[in-house]
């Protein structure tokens, strides 16, 4: 072992042996949950799996506002700070990262109803599917009314005409067939009639089903359909985020005014109520948010941009940033980070 590395290692157990670390955090679902006895979230596990494997003894600091993580460990309040610290090279310069720890970037949220004028709905008709339906309806209605005028001609003077009028007789009875489900007078009716009208009527309910459910499932898609499908979407519409965030500087720079946002509840309030028609934020968080508290009402548009890296963060020079990186590779390398990660971020079954 390197000499100088046992001697600071020796340091740092050294220096808190008296007293334990005192970590930082800010609710920000998944990461650190809000309003829990205990800290809960993955970065709380994650941390807490750290600190044992660094064989330290800690205490959690507890903010309510994650744009005060970093100026809390910068004024010496705290000795390690770990919520969902995005790495960036302005924060790199007052504060020391460990390894990223989490590959994350930011995303938009909005509600899954939006209010829509006629032209809307009526350009979100299908009409081309509706069109071959039709098609397929019309060449099938032709086909059965052959049927009938094969099947009647030698017993009703009416299908004892030229071909064109009496298909044309027999459409008007395959109409009928298909609206009714009855053909003629049913004393006289033959075994063949008693087989064609039934089968008639229950193609026809096919085909009718089959056009209602084309026409109400793209308006009920149209509906769940936000105008705001990603970030080129944006301007002109009422935006909110968390102030002081990444997300808050990436809508800064673009010149895109936002509402501010606290809490996870005070967002979806703003978008209930449609104080917000858009939320830009972490795309983990915005997915936890959908997935936990959206009830059906909310949904997590277009693909995540802006890619962003979480890490722990540590006050300059600290030497518990060497010792944070030798636990997080060790971590990695027998698989708890996977369990970790799959606890608080695998698909529900």
């Amino acid at each position: 072992m390197d000499p100088s590395y046992a001697v600071e290692r020796a340091a740092i157990t050294a220096s808190v042996a008296d007293s334990p670390l005192r970590v930082v955090i800010a609710p920000i679902a998944p990461f650190v949950l809000p309003q829990t006895t205990t800290p809960a979230g993955f970065s709380i596990d994650l941390w807490t799996e750290v600190a044992r494997r660094m064989r330290v003894d800690f205490t959690w600091v507890v903010i309510s506002a994650r744009a005060d993580v970093l100026p809390t460990l910068q004024r010496g309040q705290a000795d390690v700070a770990i919520s969902a610290v995005t790495m960036t090279p302005e924060r790199e310069k007052i504060v020391d990262f460990s390894l990223p720890y989490f590959d994350s970037g930011l995303q938009i949220i909005v509600r899954t109803k939006n209010e829509s004028s006629f032209l809307t709905t009526f350009w979100s008709i299908p009409w081309r599917l509706i069109g071959e339906l039709l098609g397929v309806a019309i060449a099938i209605v032709f086909l059965l009314a052959n049927l009938v005028w094969l099947i009647e001609r030698r017993q009703d003077r009416n299908f004892q005409k030229p071909y064109v009028r009496a298909i044309g007789e027999g459409l008007w009875v395959t109409m009928l067939i298909i609206a009714t489900g009855e053909h003629g007078e049913r004393d006289a009716a033959n075994m063949w009639r008693r087989i064609l009208v039934p089968s008639m009527w229950l193609i026809g309910v096919v085909l009718i089903a089959q056009l209602t459910a084309t026409v109400t499932s793209s308006q009920t898609v149209a509906r769940l359909q936000s105008s705001i499908r990603g970030p080129d979407d944006l301007p002109g519409k009422t935006i909110g985020t968390v102030p002081g965030t990444v997300a808050a500087n990436y809508l800064t720079q673009r010149g895109l005014p936002f509402v501010n946002v606290t809490t996870a509840d005070e967002g979806m309030r703003m978008l209930t109520q449609g104080d917000v028609q858009a939320i830009v934020y972490d795309a983990p968080t915005l997915q936890y948010w959908a997935a936990k508290r959206g009830n059906g009402f909310f949904q997590v548009v277009g693909p995540i941009f802006r890619p962003e890296k979480y890490g722990i963060a540590v006050a300059e020079g600290s030497p518990l940033r060497k010792r944070i990186n030798e636990a997080l590779l060790a971590m990695y390398e027998d698989g708890t980070y996977e369990q970790i990660y799959g606890k608080w971020f695998a698909p529900a079954k």
